[in-house]
């Protein structure tokens, strides 16, 4: 008998979509596989007015679902990747990375307005530190406050005027047919998104050779050596999710060029900076990205 795959996932619209787009892939590979899909609740999911900083960081969104794989309820697990944090769980690895249609943050205004043209003192809502940063650096004039929710509630409580503006992830839009409401879009060359954003992670036990195989063979393998640079970044600066800190990737002509940013919450120093070579090399980029931030 064929093994059935479970995969476990969030219930939010735009996780079961995510769900779907990798379920969709694995099927292209091989019709004949046999999956099931186990929605799971994370700690994210259940407090929804916290701040993230406040309620555990990113890991609140991946815990239970991670707990899971681990005690055998689900095979596989389909995550955001901005959402993991900088180490998996013992017994888990990261085994594909699907490359997103979009790695922009763009804004949902009222009347479409776009940002520089909003009136000053306009409330604009976003639940990312380093997106405040970012902003705050090309408006000053404007009250940030924090959002929580998946995307249908924070748009729907744009449209009910509780703000003027809302800052989002453009691939998830697109995921959910909602990229109709975008009003500008910013470029990540000077908006450095978050590090993973709009990337969907595929993640499996360490002992599982035969999922770990079949997903590096249907997911992105550019993709899966720019997030695993992005990821030993990640793990060798240390940093938590109290620090504003943003990292975009790309190769281009066997050329990887990978910019970050971070902002010293203490003192309010920015830093940014680039690190380019071979993209036969990530590991030394990586490293040479880390020792320039930190000077």
């Amino acid at each position: 008998m064929q093994r059935i795959i479970r995969i476990g996932t969030r219930g939010s619209r735009l996780a079961r979509a995510q769900t779907d787009i990798v379920i969709d892939r694995l099927k292209k590979a091989d019709p004949s596989l046999q999956i099931e899909t186990v929605i799971i609740t994370t700690t994210g999911d259940k407090d929804q007015k916290t701040s993230l900083k406040d309620i555990g960081g990113k890991g609140v969104f991946i815990r239970e679902i991670e707990h899971a794989l681990l005690d055998n309820t689900i095979d596989l697990a389909v995550h955001s990747f901005k959402d993991i944090t900088c180490q998996t769980a013992d017994g888990l690895r990261l085994a594909g990375f699907l490359k997103p249609e979009s790695v922009c943050d763009v804004l949902i205004s009222r009347n479409t307005m776009p940002f520089n043209d909003i009136p000053s003192g306009s409330t604009i809502g976003t639940g990312s530190m380093r997106r405040r940063v970012l902003l705050k650096r090309i408006r000053n004039d404007l009250k940030y406050v924090d959002i929580r929710g998946n995307i249908d509630t924070r748009i729907a409580r744009l449209d009910e005027g509780v703000y003027d503006g809302i800052v989002l992830s453009e691939a998830g839009l697109i995921r959910l047919g909602l990229q109709d409401r975008i009003s500008e879009r910013f470029n990540p060359e000077w908006f450095i998104p978050a590090p993973g954003q709009g990337v969907i992670a595929v993640e499996s036990r360490a002992n599982d050779e035969s999922l770990f195989r079949l997903c590096q063979d249907v997911f992105d393998k550019e993709q899966f050596l720019l997030s695993g640079a992005e990821f030993m970044v990640l793990e060798e600066i240390g940093f938590d999710c109290r620090m504003p800190f943003g990292m975009h990737s790309r190769i281009d002509k066997g050329i990887l060029t990978m910019k970050a940013f971070y902002e010293n919450p203490e003192n309010g120093t920015y830093v940014e900076e680039t690190a380019t070579g071979s993209s036969s090399l990530p590991s030394e980029i990586a490293v040479q990205l880390v020792e320039k931030l930190l000077g």
